[in-house]
């Protein structure tokens, strides 16, 4: 039987599918000395490592009701935003007295995997796929850590109260991704690959874990980069070494052997929305990693409500929309478009001569939002004049996902959380953008038949070239300069990623605070013929674009290059433990 494991705690229902005891959570932490009776079957181990799953992002985890397509909005950057400026990017993160992002239960529990799973008496060969999935977590906790604090302590064992290993001092940040790094070859080695896998693609499969790997290595291989010489630079820095990690496990992942592909029926104009709005990922061969829902299980969420009748408060921004080419394969004049055209007919416009992408990210005038039993319900104006989970506050409203046949498309019901769109957590699109990213960082040729112009020829557009562009000092100010190839290949992660929570850690480890730094996040260019009579949240600039933080943050945001690349440790963690000064820069 196909096990949709990856939407379950382990004592969610479905897990009755694969011999779940039913207080499993509710025993005590596992330890050599509590739970000797454990650990004896592939099975124990199989239960165990099922905890860690609903961890992974998704619609109710991560961000607001829109889950990964809001995540930039709710956590805050220069393409999303949400009503108020986030406290990050402005600057006005306190100090943190105690708890944040400092948690080590979760790694404490994989390592008591580590310490235990040797006892079990089945042979390796069938216990290998949970083995390979503990190695692939305690890779993805330690990276979050790493993302948030920089140089953590590294711990090898579930330490008790009173080892003295809780008091050690933080290790190196190079030394912890080079640890996180080994963590996931041994998670390539021991996973199933997709073709094989007994939970397909619902499963930790060796292809998710060379797509992480991909992912680490191209953050921690850009960061070191890009943060060289300043207060965040790394010590022993050698970004070549990580960013040839990267191309290496992307193109492992592309190799014919994996049998990865696109998405695609063959309809530009609407593949690349429909891949995100699927119930069933099963069998697709671009997603490698995806969350299934089901309502008679009591496993749902409410995503196809929030992006046709409501939007949680979260838009797209102008900065977004600067990056869509134009069909041509062009760089495309929206600043001076914007001038003459507004509104409706600027929504209008450049859907028809833009990338197809943007009409399917953002909403414009004649899109279905719903077709149902509700009726149909069709988009005419942006919601500008409405508030709280119905606000949009740029005329770029998300469309993203969307299907309007789904049952929960326009019910306007915000506590119905009966839609079962699948959340995808990995797909293959982002190894292909990894690799050119990382390929081009290093300095060397880019087969962008194999990578960029994949997405490009999905999408219906013309393939990879470096240009310059007109209004590149509108969205791409990154404060240092930066080579007409990689503003390119920046673009098209930009644009193929707009609206999955990446731009947030792609913003930090480019060190690129200039895109933020005394700015504001804009909207489309108003037409006040078009709202006259009917009250607006927000006025537009001098240029006539929507200016919806004018008031919030008159002076741009206040994002402090010396402090807030890093959190800051808990100020009674370091009281508790000396050894973790000094606190990270700034604080």
């Amino acid at each position: 039987m196909k096990k949709y494991l990856i939407i379950l705690s382990a004592c969610s229902a479905l897990l009755s599918v694969a011999s779940c005891t039913g207080d499993f959570l509710d025993r005590p932490p596992l330890t050599q000395i509590e739970n000797e009776a454990y650990w004896k079957t592939a099975s124990d181990l199989e239960k165990y490592t099922l905890q860690f799953y609903p961890d992974f992002p998704s619609f109710g985890v991560v961000g607001s009701y829109m889950g990964l397509i809001g995540w930039d909005g709710t956590r805050g950057s220069d393409v999303q935003i949400s009503a108020s400026p986030a406290t990050l990017w402005n600057g006005t993160n306190q100090p943190v007295t105690a708890g944040g992002n400092w948690s080590w239960t979760k790694i404490r529990s994989v390592n008591v995997f580590f310490e235990n799973y040797a006892k079990c008496k089945d042979p390796l060969v069938k216990y290998q796929q949970f083995l390979g999935e503990a190695h692939f977590f305690k890779a993805w906790y330690y990276f979050e850590k790493v993302r948030a604090y920089g140089d953590v302590p590294w711990y090898t064992s579930p330490l008790e109260m009173d080892d003295p290993g809780l008091y050690k001092a933080r290790d190196p940040r190079t030394e912890v991704v080079d640890s996180i790094l080994w963590h996931l070859d041994k998670a390539v080695e021991h996973l199933n690959p997709l073709k094989s896998s007994d939970g397909g693609n619902n499963r930790l499969t060796k292809e998710a874990a060379l797509l992480f790997k991909s992912r680490v290595a191209l953050y921690e291989g850009t960061w070191q980069k890009y943060h060289a010489g300043t207060d965040f630079g790394t010590t022993g820095a050698d970004p070549g070494k990580y960013l040839r990690a990267a191309v290496n496990a992307a193109e492992e992942l592309m190799k014919p052997v994996y049998n990865l592909s696109l998405f695609s029926t063959g309809d530009p104009e609407n593949d690349y929305r429909v891949l995100f709005s699927l119930i069933n990922q099963t069998g697709n061969k671009e997603v490698i990693l995806w969350k299934a829902y089901a309502v008679n299980l009591q496993l749902s969420h409410s995503f196809q409500i929030y992006v046709s009748d409501r939007t949680a408060g979260i838009s797209m921004t102008m900065q977004q929309v600067y990056h869509y080419l134009g069909r041509n394969g062009n760089a495309y004049d929206y600043f001076n478009t914007g001038k003459l055209v507004k509104g409706n007919a600027f929504l209008t416009k450049i859907a028809q001569e833009c990338d197809p992408r943007l009409a399917q990210t953002i909403w414009v005038p004649g899109g279905v939002m719903w077709d149902n039993s509700f009726g149909k319900g069709v988009f005419t104006f942006p919601y500008l004049d409405k508030s709280g989970e119905t606000l949009n506050n740029t005329g770029f409203q998300i469309r993203k996902g969307n299907d309007p046949k789904d049952p929960q498309a326009g019910s306007g019901v915000s506590w119905n959380t009966s839609c079962e769109t699948g959340a995808i957590v990995f797909r293959y699109a982002e190894a292909l953008l990894n690799y050119a990213e990382a390929k081009a960082e290093l300095g060397e040729a880019v087969d962008y038949d194999r990578s960029i112009n994949l997405l490009r020829n999905r999408a219906g557009m013309p393939g990879f070239k470096v240009q310059g562009d007109v209004n590149r000092g509108q969205y791409a100010d990154y404060g240092y300069p930066l080579s007409d190839l990689l503003h390119e290949i920046r673009r098209e992660r930009t644009v193929e990623l707009g609206a999955e929570g990446f731009r947030y850690d792609d913003i930090r480890r480019w060190a690129a605070h200039k895109l933020m730094q005394k700015k504001r996040p804009k909207g489309y260019p108003f037409d006040k013929n078009e709202w006259a009579g009917k009250k607006i949240n927000y006025a537009p600039d001098a240029d006539g674009f929507l200016d919806p933080f004018a008031t919030a943050i008159p002076d741009g945001y206040g994002f402090n290059e010396k402090r807030d690349y890093l959190e800051c440790i808990p100020l009674n963690e370091i009281t508790l433990n000396p050894k973790l000064k000094p606190n990270n820069p700034g604080w």
